[in-house]
Protein backbone atom coordinates (compact mmCIF):
# COMPACT_ATOMS: atom_id res chain seq x y z
CA UNK A 1 0.00 0.00 0.00
CA UNK A 2 1.10 3.60 -0.54
CA UNK A 3 1.57 6.28 2.08
CA UNK A 4 -1.07 6.58 4.78
CA UNK A 5 -3.96 4.21 5.10
CA UNK A 6 -4.99 1.17 3.12
CA UNK A 7 -7.77 1.60 0.56
CA UNK A 8 -10.04 -0.84 2.37
CA UNK A 9 -10.39 1.44 5.39
CA UNK A 10 -10.08 4.87 3.77
CA UNK A 11 -13.85 5.42 3.83
CA UNK A 12 -14.04 4.62 7.52
CA UNK A 13 -11.27 7.09 8.28
CA UNK A 14 -13.52 9.83 6.94
CA UNK A 15 -16.27 8.82 9.38
CA UNK A 16 -13.97 9.76 12.25
CA UNK A 17 -11.59 7.57 14.15
CA UNK A 18 -12.32 9.42 17.37
CA UNK A 19 -15.93 8.27 17.29
CA UNK A 20 -15.03 4.74 16.22
CA UNK A 21 -12.60 4.25 19.11
CA UNK A 22 -14.70 6.12 21.69
CA UNK A 23 -15.44 4.05 24.76
CA UNK A 24 -12.90 1.40 23.84
CA UNK A 25 -10.10 0.11 26.02
CA UNK A 26 -6.86 -0.29 24.08
CA UNK A 27 -3.90 -2.33 25.30
CA UNK A 28 -0.58 -1.13 23.86
CA UNK A 29 2.61 -3.16 24.14
CA UNK A 30 5.97 -1.55 23.50
CA UNK A 31 4.56 1.78 24.63
CA UNK A 32 7.94 3.16 25.71
CA UNK A 33 9.40 2.54 22.25
CA UNK A 34 9.37 4.84 19.22
CA UNK A 35 6.05 3.62 17.83
CA UNK A 36 4.40 3.21 21.21
CA UNK A 37 5.36 6.72 22.31
CA UNK A 38 3.83 8.21 19.16
CA UNK A 39 0.68 6.14 19.63
CA UNK A 40 0.23 7.23 23.23
CA UNK A 41 0.69 10.90 22.35
CA UNK A 42 -1.97 10.61 19.66
CA UNK A 43 -4.40 8.70 21.87
CA UNK A 44 -4.06 11.23 24.69
CA UNK A 45 -4.28 14.23 22.34
CA UNK A 46 -7.01 13.20 19.92
CA UNK A 47 -9.02 10.37 21.49
CA UNK A 48 -10.45 11.73 24.76
CA UNK A 49 -12.92 8.88 25.21
CA UNK A 50 -10.45 6.04 24.61
CA UNK A 51 -8.78 4.40 27.60
CA UNK A 52 -5.29 2.94 27.42
CA UNK A 53 -3.76 -0.07 29.12
CA UNK A 54 0.04 0.00 28.92
CA UNK A 55 2.23 -3.06 29.37
CA UNK A 56 5.49 -1.57 30.68
CA UNK A 57 8.59 -3.39 31.86
CA UNK A 58 10.18 -2.04 35.06
CA UNK A 59 13.81 -1.07 34.60
CA UNK A 60 16.23 -1.04 37.50
CA UNK A 61 14.73 0.99 40.34
CA UNK A 62 12.14 2.58 38.03
CA UNK A 63 8.65 1.07 38.09
CA UNK A 64 6.57 0.79 34.96
CA UNK A 65 4.42 3.73 36.07
CA UNK A 66 7.51 5.86 36.73
CA UNK A 67 8.91 5.06 33.29
CA UNK A 68 5.63 6.05 31.66
CA UNK A 69 5.44 9.28 33.65
CA UNK A 70 8.98 10.15 32.66
CA UNK A 71 8.18 9.44 29.01
CA UNK A 72 5.37 12.01 29.03
CA UNK A 73 7.95 14.68 29.87
CA UNK A 74 9.79 14.03 26.61
CA UNK A 75 9.58 16.24 23.48
CA UNK A 76 6.85 14.13 21.85
CA UNK A 77 4.40 15.40 24.48
CA UNK A 78 5.57 19.03 24.46
CA UNK A 79 2.62 20.47 22.53
CA UNK A 80 0.11 18.54 24.61
CA UNK A 81 1.91 19.60 27.78
CA UNK A 82 1.85 23.26 26.69
CA UNK A 83 -1.83 23.02 25.80
CA UNK A 84 -3.11 21.49 29.03
CA UNK A 85 -0.27 22.18 31.50
CA UNK A 86 2.22 19.81 33.08
CA UNK A 87 0.11 19.04 36.15
CA UNK A 88 -3.00 18.49 34.06
CA UNK A 89 -1.10 16.16 31.72
CA UNK A 90 0.05 14.08 34.69
CA UNK A 91 -3.56 13.92 35.90
CA UNK A 92 -4.74 13.00 32.40
CA UNK A 93 -2.28 10.11 32.22
CA UNK A 94 -3.27 8.92 35.69
CA UNK A 95 -6.98 8.93 34.81
CA UNK A 96 -6.80 7.43 31.32
CA UNK A 97 -3.80 5.09 31.34
CA UNK A 98 -3.61 1.92 33.40
CA UNK A 99 -0.06 0.63 33.73
CA UNK A 100 0.50 -3.11 34.01
CA UNK A 101 4.06 -4.08 34.83
CA UNK A 102 5.52 -6.90 32.79
CA UNK A 103 7.05 -7.81 29.47
CA UNK A 104 6.56 -10.25 26.62
CA UNK A 105 8.59 -13.03 28.19
CA UNK A 106 5.93 -13.41 30.88
CA UNK A 107 2.80 -11.33 30.39
CA UNK A 108 0.98 -10.83 33.72
CA UNK A 109 -2.77 -11.06 34.26
CA UNK A 110 -4.63 -8.72 31.92
CA UNK A 111 -8.07 -7.09 32.25
CA UNK A 112 -10.91 -9.00 30.68
CA UNK A 113 -12.54 -5.94 29.11
CA UNK A 114 -9.85 -5.04 26.56
CA UNK A 115 -11.39 -4.16 23.19
CA UNK A 116 -8.27 -3.66 21.06
CA UNK A 117 -4.63 -4.71 21.39
CA UNK A 118 -1.97 -2.80 19.46
CA UNK A 119 1.09 -5.01 19.71
CA UNK A 120 4.14 -2.82 19.00
CA UNK A 121 6.70 -4.52 21.23
CA UNK A 122 9.39 -6.63 19.66
CA UNK A 123 13.08 -7.26 19.17
CA UNK A 124 13.83 -4.65 16.50
CA UNK A 125 17.60 -5.03 16.15
CA UNK A 126 18.55 -6.40 12.74
CA UNK A 127 21.13 -8.73 14.27
CA UNK A 128 20.00 -9.97 17.68
CA UNK A 129 21.10 -13.31 19.13
CA UNK A 130 18.91 -15.92 17.48
CA UNK A 131 17.24 -17.08 20.68
CA UNK A 132 16.45 -13.51 21.77
CA UNK A 133 14.79 -12.83 18.42
CA UNK A 134 12.62 -15.94 18.73
CA UNK A 135 11.84 -15.36 22.40
CA UNK A 136 10.43 -11.88 21.70
CA UNK A 137 9.15 -11.92 18.11
CA UNK A 138 7.63 -15.40 18.19
CA UNK A 139 7.42 -16.30 21.86
CA UNK A 140 6.14 -12.82 22.69
CA UNK A 141 3.01 -13.16 20.57
CA UNK A 142 2.44 -16.63 21.99
CA UNK A 143 2.64 -15.28 25.54
CA UNK A 144 0.43 -12.28 24.75
CA UNK A 145 -2.33 -14.43 23.25
CA UNK A 146 -2.07 -16.85 26.19
CA UNK A 147 -2.59 -13.97 28.65
CA UNK A 148 -5.55 -12.58 26.68
CA UNK A 149 -7.26 -15.96 26.70
CA UNK A 150 -6.56 -16.44 30.39
CA UNK A 151 -8.33 -13.12 31.01
CA UNK A 152 -11.35 -14.21 29.00
CA UNK A 153 -10.76 -11.37 26.54
CA UNK A 154 -11.27 -11.60 22.79
CA UNK A 155 -10.09 -8.20 21.52
CA UNK A 156 -9.19 -7.14 18.02
CA UNK A 157 -5.46 -7.88 17.86
CA UNK A 158 -3.47 -5.42 15.74
CA UNK A 159 0.02 -6.82 15.26
CA UNK A 160 2.66 -4.34 14.07
CA UNK A 161 5.07 -6.30 11.88
CA UNK A 162 7.32 -5.10 9.05
CA UNK A 163 7.00 -4.78 5.29
CA UNK A 164 10.17 -6.85 4.95
CA UNK A 165 8.69 -10.12 6.21
CA UNK A 166 8.46 -11.24 2.58
CA UNK A 167 12.21 -11.81 2.61
CA UNK A 168 14.62 -11.80 -0.30
CA UNK A 169 12.26 -11.59 -3.23
CA UNK A 170 11.16 -9.03 -5.79
CA UNK A 171 7.99 -8.19 -7.66
CA UNK A 172 4.47 -7.71 -6.35
CA UNK A 173 3.96 -8.74 -2.73
CA UNK A 174 0.28 -9.15 -1.87
CA UNK A 175 -1.30 -7.89 1.35
CA UNK A 176 -1.96 -11.32 2.77
CA UNK A 177 -0.35 -14.39 4.28
CA UNK A 178 3.24 -15.01 3.25
CA UNK A 179 4.04 -17.76 0.79
CA UNK A 180 6.56 -19.97 2.59
CA UNK A 181 6.60 -23.37 4.25
CA UNK A 182 9.08 -22.68 7.04
CA UNK A 183 7.90 -24.36 10.25
CA UNK A 184 8.09 -21.95 13.18
CA UNK A 185 8.11 -24.91 15.60
CA UNK A 186 11.28 -26.37 14.13
CA UNK A 187 13.02 -23.01 13.97
CA UNK A 188 12.03 -21.96 17.49
CA UNK A 189 13.35 -25.25 18.87
CA UNK A 190 16.53 -24.84 16.81
CA UNK A 191 17.15 -21.39 18.31
CA UNK A 192 16.82 -22.81 21.83
CA UNK A 193 19.24 -25.64 21.02
CA UNK A 194 21.77 -23.23 19.54
CA UNK A 195 21.76 -21.24 22.78
CA UNK A 196 22.27 -24.38 24.87
CA UNK A 197 25.02 -25.73 22.64
CA UNK A 198 26.81 -22.38 22.49
CA UNK A 199 26.67 -21.96 26.26
CA UNK A 200 28.12 -25.45 26.69
CA UNK A 201 30.88 -24.76 24.16
CA UNK A 202 31.79 -21.50 25.88
CA UNK A 203 32.51 -23.44 29.07
CA UNK A 204 34.73 -26.08 27.47
CA UNK A 205 38.22 -26.39 28.99
CA UNK A 206 39.80 -24.96 25.85
CA UNK A 207 37.60 -21.86 25.76
CA UNK A 208 37.71 -21.34 29.51
CA UNK A 209 41.51 -21.35 29.36
CA UNK A 210 41.52 -18.95 26.45
CA UNK A 211 39.18 -16.46 28.15
CA UNK A 212 41.17 -16.60 31.38
CA UNK A 213 44.49 -16.05 29.62
CA UNK A 214 43.09 -13.01 27.84
CA UNK A 215 41.78 -11.68 31.15
CA UNK A 216 45.13 -12.22 32.87
CA UNK A 217 46.96 -10.35 30.14
CA UNK A 218 44.75 -7.35 30.76
CA UNK A 219 44.08 -7.39 34.50
CA UNK A 220 46.71 -9.57 36.21
CA UNK A 221 47.72 -6.75 38.53
CA UNK A 222 44.12 -6.12 39.60
CA UNK A 223 43.68 -9.41 41.40
CA UNK A 224 41.89 -12.73 40.99
CA UNK A 225 38.32 -11.43 41.26
CA UNK A 226 38.85 -8.84 38.54
CA UNK A 227 40.46 -11.46 36.30
CA UNK A 228 37.53 -13.83 36.85
CA UNK A 229 34.98 -11.12 36.10
CA UNK A 230 36.79 -10.22 32.87
CA UNK A 231 36.98 -13.87 31.82
CA UNK A 232 33.23 -14.20 32.33
CA UNK A 233 32.60 -11.01 30.34
CA UNK A 234 34.69 -12.39 27.47
CA UNK A 235 32.74 -15.65 27.61
CA UNK A 236 29.39 -13.86 27.40
CA UNK A 237 30.62 -11.75 24.48
CA UNK A 238 31.78 -14.88 22.67
CA UNK A 239 28.36 -16.50 23.19
CA UNK A 240 26.54 -13.39 21.95
CA UNK A 241 28.67 -13.17 18.79
CA UNK A 242 28.02 -16.83 18.00
CA UNK A 243 24.28 -16.45 18.51
CA UNK A 244 24.13 -13.30 16.37
CA UNK A 245 25.99 -15.11 13.58
CA UNK A 246 23.69 -18.12 13.90
CA UNK A 247 20.62 -15.91 13.54
CA UNK A 248 21.88 -14.14 10.44
CA UNK A 249 23.07 -17.33 8.80
CA UNK A 250 19.85 -19.22 9.46
CA UNK A 251 17.71 -16.34 8.18
CA UNK A 252 19.69 -16.02 4.96
CA UNK A 253 19.67 -19.76 4.30
CA UNK A 254 15.87 -19.70 4.48
CA UNK A 255 15.43 -16.57 2.34
CA UNK A 256 15.39 -13.60 4.72
CA UNK A 257 17.89 -10.80 5.11
CA UNK A 258 18.36 -11.04 8.87
CA UNK A 259 17.05 -12.55 12.09
CA UNK A 260 14.68 -9.62 12.63
CA UNK A 261 12.66 -10.05 9.44
CA UNK A 262 12.88 -13.84 9.73
CA UNK A 263 11.40 -13.99 13.22
CA UNK A 264 8.79 -11.32 12.47
CA UNK A 265 7.63 -13.49 9.56
CA UNK A 266 7.37 -16.55 11.79
CA UNK A 267 5.55 -14.50 14.44
CA UNK A 268 2.97 -13.66 11.78
CA UNK A 269 2.67 -17.33 10.84
CA UNK A 270 2.07 -18.35 14.45
CA UNK A 271 -0.69 -15.73 14.77
CA UNK A 272 -2.31 -16.88 11.54
CA UNK A 273 -2.44 -20.43 12.90
CA UNK A 274 -3.44 -19.64 16.49
CA UNK A 275 -5.37 -16.35 16.68
CA UNK A 276 -8.55 -18.43 16.93
CA UNK A 277 -11.41 -16.29 18.26
CA UNK A 278 -9.35 -13.08 18.14
CA UNK A 279 -9.96 -10.83 15.11
CA UNK A 280 -6.50 -10.28 13.63
CA UNK A 281 -4.99 -7.37 11.71
CA UNK A 282 -1.35 -7.29 10.64
CA UNK A 283 0.20 -3.89 9.88
CA UNK A 284 3.43 -3.98 7.87
CA UNK A 285 5.28 -0.64 7.83
CA UNK A 286 8.47 -0.14 5.86
CA UNK A 287 11.39 1.86 7.34
CA UNK A 288 9.85 4.11 9.99
CA UNK A 289 11.50 7.52 10.25
CA UNK A 290 10.82 11.03 11.57
CA UNK A 291 7.38 12.63 11.66
CA UNK A 292 6.00 14.74 8.85
CA UNK A 293 3.51 16.54 11.13
CA UNK A 294 2.67 14.84 14.45
CA UNK A 295 3.57 15.34 17.23
CA UNK A 296 5.60 17.97 15.35
CA UNK A 297 7.53 17.97 12.05
CA UNK A 298 10.85 16.16 12.29
CA UNK A 299 10.20 14.46 15.63
CA UNK A 300 12.19 11.28 16.13
CA UNK A 301 13.54 9.27 19.03
CA UNK A 302 17.09 8.01 18.63
CA UNK A 303 18.80 6.83 15.45
CA UNK A 304 16.81 4.71 13.03
CA UNK A 305 18.01 3.70 9.55
CA UNK A 306 18.82 6.93 7.71
CA UNK A 307 20.10 9.16 10.53
CA UNK A 308 23.46 7.43 11.14
CA UNK A 309 24.18 7.55 7.40
CA UNK A 310 23.19 11.21 7.10
CA UNK A 311 25.09 12.33 10.18
CA UNK A 312 28.22 10.39 9.24
CA UNK A 313 28.17 12.04 5.82
CA UNK A 314 27.71 15.49 7.35
CA UNK A 315 30.61 14.89 9.72
CA UNK A 316 32.85 13.84 6.87
CA UNK A 317 33.17 10.30 8.23
CA UNK A 318 31.51 8.68 5.22
CA UNK A 319 33.42 9.06 1.94
CA UNK A 320 30.47 8.04 -0.23
CA UNK A 321 27.03 6.47 -0.10
CA UNK A 322 27.52 2.68 -0.36
CA UNK A 323 24.38 1.92 -2.35
CA UNK A 324 22.97 1.64 -5.82
CA UNK A 325 21.83 5.17 -6.76
CA UNK A 326 18.56 3.97 -8.28
CA UNK A 327 17.57 1.74 -5.36
CA UNK A 328 14.36 2.82 -3.63
CA UNK A 329 14.68 3.78 0.03
CA UNK A 330 11.22 2.97 1.33
CA UNK A 331 10.86 5.39 4.23
CA UNK A 332 7.55 6.11 5.95
CA UNK A 333 7.04 8.87 8.56
CA UNK A 334 6.09 7.67 12.03
CA UNK A 335 2.88 9.70 12.15
CA UNK A 336 1.61 8.08 8.95
CA UNK A 337 2.24 4.67 10.50
CA UNK A 338 0.31 5.76 13.59
CA UNK A 339 -2.53 7.00 11.36
CA UNK A 340 -2.73 3.67 9.56
CA UNK A 341 -2.46 1.63 12.74
CA UNK A 342 -5.27 3.51 14.48
CA UNK A 343 -7.43 3.32 11.37
CA UNK A 344 -6.81 -0.42 11.23
CA UNK A 345 -7.58 -0.74 14.94
CA UNK A 346 -10.98 0.88 14.37
CA UNK A 347 -11.83 -1.56 11.59
CA UNK A 348 -12.32 -5.03 13.06
CA UNK A 349 -12.10 -7.75 10.39
CA UNK A 350 -14.10 -10.97 10.47
CA UNK A 351 -12.45 -13.56 12.72
CA UNK A 352 -12.09 -15.96 9.82
CA UNK A 353 -10.46 -13.41 7.52
CA UNK A 354 -7.48 -11.50 8.99
CA UNK A 355 -6.69 -8.10 7.49
CA UNK A 356 -3.28 -7.07 6.17
CA UNK A 357 -2.11 -3.51 5.55
CA UNK A 358 1.27 -2.54 4.15
CA UNK A 359 2.24 1.01 5.10
CA UNK A 360 4.96 2.25 2.79
CA UNK A 361 5.91 5.01 0.36
CA UNK A 362 7.97 3.30 -2.32
CA UNK A 363 5.13 2.35 -4.65
CA UNK A 364 3.50 5.74 -5.27
CA UNK A 365 6.13 8.11 -3.94
CA UNK A 366 9.51 6.38 -4.37
CA UNK A 367 12.62 7.99 -2.88
CA UNK A 368 15.72 6.78 -4.68
CA UNK A 369 19.12 6.74 -3.06
CA UNK A 370 20.51 9.36 -5.42
CA UNK A 371 17.67 11.72 -4.43
CA UNK A 372 18.37 11.13 -0.75
CA UNK A 373 22.04 11.84 -1.42
CA UNK A 374 21.24 15.09 -3.24
CA UNK A 375 18.95 16.28 -0.44
CA UNK A 376 21.55 15.48 2.21
CA UNK A 377 24.38 17.06 0.25
CA UNK A 378 22.36 20.21 -0.45
CA UNK A 379 21.49 20.54 3.22
CA UNK A 380 25.04 20.23 4.51
CA UNK A 381 26.39 22.61 1.87
CA UNK A 382 23.92 25.23 3.05
CA UNK A 383 24.14 24.44 6.76
CA UNK A 384 27.33 22.51 7.59
CA UNK A 385 27.98 21.00 10.98
CA UNK A 386 30.51 22.88 13.13
CA UNK A 387 34.00 21.58 12.38
CA UNK A 388 35.36 21.69 15.92
CA UNK A 389 34.57 18.49 17.76
CA UNK A 390 32.41 17.07 14.97
CA UNK A 391 34.76 14.58 13.35
CA UNK A 392 36.66 14.79 10.10
CA UNK A 393 36.24 17.65 7.66
CA UNK A 394 33.87 16.83 4.80
CA UNK A 395 34.29 13.45 3.16
CA UNK A 396 33.72 12.52 -0.43
CA UNK A 397 30.53 12.86 -2.33
CA UNK A 398 29.49 10.02 -4.54
CA UNK A 399 28.60 6.37 -4.69
CA UNK A 400 30.55 3.36 -3.50
CA UNK A 401 29.73 -0.19 -4.43
CA UNK A 402 26.61 0.89 -6.25
CA UNK A 403 27.67 0.63 -9.84
CA UNK A 404 28.56 4.27 -10.38
CA UNK A 405 25.87 6.78 -11.18
CA UNK A 406 24.99 10.13 -9.76
CA UNK A 407 26.87 12.09 -7.16
CA UNK A 408 30.32 13.55 -6.75
CA UNK A 409 30.18 17.05 -8.16
CA UNK A 410 27.76 19.92 -7.81
CA UNK A 411 25.65 21.33 -10.64
CA UNK A 412 28.69 23.00 -12.21
CA UNK A 413 30.77 19.85 -12.15
CA UNK A 414 33.09 20.59 -9.22
CA UNK A 415 33.11 18.59 -6.03
CA UNK A 416 31.44 20.20 -3.01
CA UNK A 417 32.27 18.76 0.38
CA UNK A 418 29.82 18.24 3.23
CA UNK A 419 30.85 20.27 6.22
CA UNK A 420 31.97 23.14 3.96
CA UNK A 421 29.92 25.93 2.45
CA UNK A 422 30.05 26.14 -1.30
CA UNK A 423 31.76 29.29 -2.57
CA UNK A 424 29.63 30.60 -5.46
CA UNK A 425 32.34 33.06 -6.48
CA UNK A 426 35.01 30.42 -6.95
Amino acid sequence: MPVGVSRGIAAEVRVGLREQLAGRRVLVTGITGFMGEALLERLLSDFPDTRVVALVRPRGSHSGAARLARMTRKPAFRLLRERVGAAELAALVASRVEVIEGDLTRVPALPGDIDVVIHCAGEVSFDPPIDDAFRINVGGVQELVRALRAAGAAPHLVHVSTAYVAGLRSGHIAEGPLAHDVDWRVEQAFATRVREQTEDASRSPENSTRFRRAAVRRFAAAGAQTVSAEAERLRREWVARRLVSAGGERAQVLGWTDAYTFTKALGERWLEEHHGELPLTIVRPSIIESAVARPFPGWIEGFKMAEPLILAYGRGELPDFPASPDAVVDIIPIDLVVNATLAAAAHTPPVERPAYYTVCSGFRNPLRFWELYEHVREYFLADPLPQRGRGARGGGGGWGGGGGGRGGGDARGRRAEPGQRADPAR
